[in-house]
């Protein structure tokens, strides 16, 4: 199940060529959804899209502070054991359950209907920046990452607006 909600991230999130994600100078790929097609999904679907999007996210930090860990330790023996507790802690990262943050996307495009003028992978991206920054920079130290909050992601779409 993990490997078919990783799959469904990389596919819908990270690949600048999927059908899901057209930027303005890709003219090969044939639609751009804009993020009032959420409103489509039923739960289930919104439940895949959301917890694919969190694990991959989840795992992409996992994987990388142990990368990043080990270079910067020379690869010592202490250093994999920091390298492991890190890798346990953002692991923990979105604990609540998917039904949550799919809610919480939910209230977020109620409240601001402008956001649906929006890719939905440049929404869904933003709405996980919100539920990671606070984790990333109290638990696993991140002193670089700017907490962001829900009108952080409103202003991205009002900036967005023609």
């Amino acid at each position: 199940m993990k490997k078919l909600l990783l799959v469904l991230l990389i596919v819908l999130v990270i690949s600048p060529k999927s059908a899901f994600c057209q930027s303005p100078q890709d003219k090969l790929t044939p639609r751009s959804p804009k993020a009032e097609i959420w409103d489509r999904f039923d739960i289930a679907y919104k439940s895949v899209l959301i917890g694919g999007l969190l694990v991959g996210y989840r795992s992409g930090i996992a994987t990388g502070i142990a990368s990043e860990h080990r270079k910067m330790m020379g690869d010592t023996e202490i250093s994999r054991t920091e390298a492991k507790e890190m890798n346990a802690l953002a692991k923990s990262m979105f604990q609540k359950p998917i039904s949550f943050y799919v809610q919480q996307t939910d209230n977020f495009l109620q409240k601001n209907p402008v956001c649906k003028q929006i890719q939905i992978t440049v929404l869904l991206e933003r709405l996980v920046k919100v539920w990671a920054s606070a984790l990333l920079k109290e638990h696993l130290d991140y002193k670089f990452i700017e907490v962001i909050n829900y009108n952080d992601v409103k202003n991205v779409c009002l900036e967005a607006l023609p």
